[in-house]
């Protein structure tokens, strides 16, 4: 930590400006080695838009992961369970249907990068080869979905900035004065929802760079 004669200021001063400094997530203190600035580089960026440029045959985290040149694995749970109201809303379901629910915890290069709590409708998937959502002969929503005859057709998205919750500080490893991206992501075929997401993503770990195909022009 810098010392009042580096700068000519009082030790008061130095400290609270590294507490400012460390509640924004721009320095890490370290016990019994100091105080040190966080690199900010985003270790992942995340093209939406260009994100399903060709329709997937696996899972996309993995695909964008190789592409950066990272390493991807990710640990996850599944179990079926009932739809709570919120997401029976997302859902178009009566809350109290049945659901598949799976919790991800997904990696780069052994970094955790991204968190991801699913629910399916088991209305659609029940049954099928696929209603595991990782114990099937596919993985990937739309390459699962495309596997039983169901076919979507567009994916929604909805990003918030927040203040991380205690088990996502723990989870991620984000240190403090970092927020999270959540990022509440539903698929569907035509106006059925099959699957929606809610997603948390370290800010510091990840940037949403949009390339949005735009129709012609009539006549063009």
């Amino acid at each position: 930590m810098p010392s009042e004669a580096d700068y000519g200021v009082s030790r008061i001063v130095v400290r609270d400006a590294v507490k400012v400094l460390a509640s924004e997530g721009l320095v890490i203190k370290r016990q019994g080695a100091g105080t040190f600035v966080r690199a900010l580089k985003p270790q992942q960026r995340r093209i939406v838009g260009d994100f399903y440029g060709s329709r997937p045959t696996s899972s996309p985290f993995a695909r964008a992961s190789k592409a950066a040149g990272q390493a991807p694995e990710w640990e996850y749970q599944s179990r079926a369970t009932t739809a709570p109201k919120a997401i029976a809303t997302r859902l178009n379901i009566a809350a109290g249907d049945p659901v598949m629910r799976t919790n991800h915890r997904f990696f780069a290069d052994d970094t955790p990068v991204m968190l991801s709590t699913s629910y399916e409708p088991l209305a659609i998937t029940e049954g099928t080869p696929v209603e595991q959502p990782e114990a099937g002969p596919v993985t990937g929503v739309i390459p699962r979905m495309d596997a039983i005859g169901v076919n979507i057709t567009h994916v929604t998205e909805e990003v918030t900035a927040r203040a991380p919750r205690p088990y996502e500080t723990e989870n991620l490893r984000v240190p403090a004065g970092v927020a999270v991206l959540a990022i509440e992501r539903t698929y569907y075929a035509d106006d059925l929802p099959v699957e929606t997401a809610d997603i948390i993503v370290a800010a510091d770990r990840y940037t949403l760079a949009y390339k949005v195909p735009i129709p012609p022009a009539e006549g063009a």
